[in-house]
């Protein structure tokens, strides 16, 4: 469950969530907190002015002003209290048989806070007051401070309640949203299954972020079954291709165990084949496939001039010219485009007359390597046979005729086209197209 993408989401969700509301909550918590205690302390100024002008206009006994009820309920939190300096005491019947202590000189707007009756908090409001007579008056009023710290307690339930429903309603809606926004990787998930029982691609509507996904997907699996395909070919070609070798040597062998003569250059020829086929299929079924995703861009023009100086000592009395532009590059395994051309250029070398013309062209997007010759050509009716495993059209020449399918092969591999036509110097010409840059299917 660690492991699970929407245990992340829901649980990062949940902390963020907690930390959001945690401190919008303090934040709304003060400022209730504060516009209580100023609406307090307000009633309190309130009704200090109305003792204080009821003294300041008769020094009477100002109980007639102060009409609050609270100021004739006995101890109902609310007081009110009015002392001379002459010994004159003046109090509201709340305050029944006590005193507010309150100081003979006290700053304008004094505020403290006493212990009142039945230990409940008392907060006080109180002044100082110098009549034209010369007469100093005390005024304080005070009020019971538990029904502001009642009024916070409920705000305070209320607001964490609300917050509790508010985060719950979040990360109810955060995980639908997470469910909705993963359906379409659900989606893919029965698609790959399903994919996994019948061959095809992955169809179906996905939306932006995922629908590169499907595209790498259904490539990678396109690429999968043509090396699965790739497989069975080369298992089918190399049974093929060692099928009449083998016929050959069987056939030599039961020659000498009946004390005939053997054609010795016949079964020296089927041997050749034979290990010429098994070490291709070797070479290709160790190769790492990775090496097609890893490889860089190949310039193939210094490739070509090498193994055409190669072909000019294997080939003396052939022509072998190139013609190229600067920089022709191509995005498979060096090993394989020196086989490529090194097959294709042996291939013309051998049988041509005099002239062998090497051509190596540079497009947007692809490469494109042209061999001529000017030997006797192939049949058209011929040309795609010449690619199959081991054949030969004409056993004259030395060889396992594994050239030329060699070629094909890789080309197909790497998402190239391979042609055959007719050269106007009179023989073969063969044009491979290859991929100049890292094809989109193998990315």
């Amino acid at each position: 469950m660690s492991g699970s993408l929407t245990y992340r989401v829901v649980a990062a969700g949940l902390i963020w969530i907690t930390c959001a509301l945690g401190i919008g909550g303090w934040l709304i918590y003060g400022m209730f907190q504060d516009s209580i205690s100023r609406l307090f302390d307000s009633r309190l100024e309130a009704e200090l002015e109305l003792l204080t002008a009821k003294i300041a206009d008769t020094e009477a006994n100002p109980a007639d002003q102060m009409k609050n009820p609270d100021f004739w309920r006995v101890y109902s939190g609310t007081y009110w209290q009015a002392t001379a300096e002459d010994g004159r005491r003046y109090r509201s019947r709340s305050l029944w048989d006590m005193e507010l202590p309150v100081p003979d000189v006290v700053p304008d707007g004094w505020i403290y806070e006493i212990v009142g009756p039945g230990n409940r908090p008392i907060r006080i409001l109180a002044r100082s007051l110098t009549m034209p007579s010369g007469t100093r008056w005390t005024l304080a009023v005070g009020h019971d401070k538990s029904a502001l710290h009642d009024e916070i307690a409920v705000f305070s339930r209320a607001l964490f309640l609300s917050a509790g429903i508010l985060g719950g309603i979040l990360l109810t809606s955060a995980f639908l949203l997470l469910r909705i926004a993963l359906s379409p990787l659900q989606q893919l998930h029965s698609a790959v299954r399903k994919r996994q029982v019948r061959s095809g691609s992955i169809e179906g509507h996905y939306p932006a972020e995922v629908a590169p996904l499907v595209e790498d997907l259904n490539q990678m699996l396109e690429r999968n079954e043509r090396l699965r395909e790739r497989g069975r070919r080369q298992a089918a070609n190399l049974a093929h291709a060692l099928k009449t070798p083998a016929a050959i040597l069987a056939n030599e062998l039961t020659k000498a165990d009946r004390g005939e003569q053997i054609d010795t250059i016949l079964s020296v020829e089927a041997v050749d084949r034979i290990s010429a086929t098994a070490e291709r299929h070797l070479t290709h079924a160790n190769a790492d496939p990775e090496d097609v995703f890893l490889a860089g861009s190949i310039d193939a023009v210094p490739l070509a001039q090498e193994i055409a100086r190669a072909m000019r000592r294997l080939y003396p009395d052939r022509s072998l010219e190139i013609f190229s532009d600067q920089t022709v590059l191509v995005h498979i395994p060096q090993s394989e485009i020196t086989e490529i051309l090194g097959n294709i250029l042996d291939n013309a070398a051998k049988w041509a007359h005099r002239q062998v013309r090497l051509t190596l062209l540079t497009g947007i997007d692809h490469c494109t390597i042209t061999v001529e010759d000017d030997g006797p050509g192939v049949p058209e009716k011929d040309r795609r046979r010449i690619l199959s495993e081991g054949v030969r059209l004409d056993t004259s020449k030395p060889g396992t005729g594994l050239g030329l399918t060699i070629v094909a092969d890789i080309v197909e591999y790497h998402g190239g086209q391979i042609h055959m036509t007719q050269s106007l110097r009179g023989g073969l010409k063969v044009s491979v197209e290859l991929p100049a840059h890292r094809n989109r299917r193998y990315a």
